[in-house]
């Protein structure tokens, strides 16, 4: 998709360069795309604090206004994270290592 349909829609859109060394943080409610040129190696990492869950709820009902379902289900997430406390895979000291982990 072109940008400027992004543009025409009234969306706002902004491109950057990233150079070695460099990291790039997307924030809650924003959409990111990228694309190479050439040869290159690259990596992703994709995480999220405990609070990130509180934008999951909202992220969901906009998906299903659009008739999209969701990449993944954050209901199942918690659901199986509570299975998993309570069948003792993990204690509750080791959550913040799991559940960056989990996502």
């Amino acid at each position: 998709m072109s940008p400027e349909v992004i543009l025409n829609a009234g969306i706002p859109c902004y491109r950057l360069v990233q150079n070695p060394g460099e990291f790039i943080v997307t924030f809650p409610r924003a959409y990111h795309s990228g694309f190479s040129h050439g040869f290159n190696c690259s990596e992703a990492s994709n995480i999220a604090t405990p609070e990130w869950l509180l934008f999951t709820g909202e992220a969901e009902i906009r998906r299903a206004a659009e008739n999209n379902p969701p990449s993944v289900s954050h209901i199942q997430l918690l659901y199986d994270l509570a299975l998993s406390f309570s069948s003792g895979w993990f204690t509750l000291h080791e959550f913040p290592r799991v559940f960056n982990c989990m996502i």
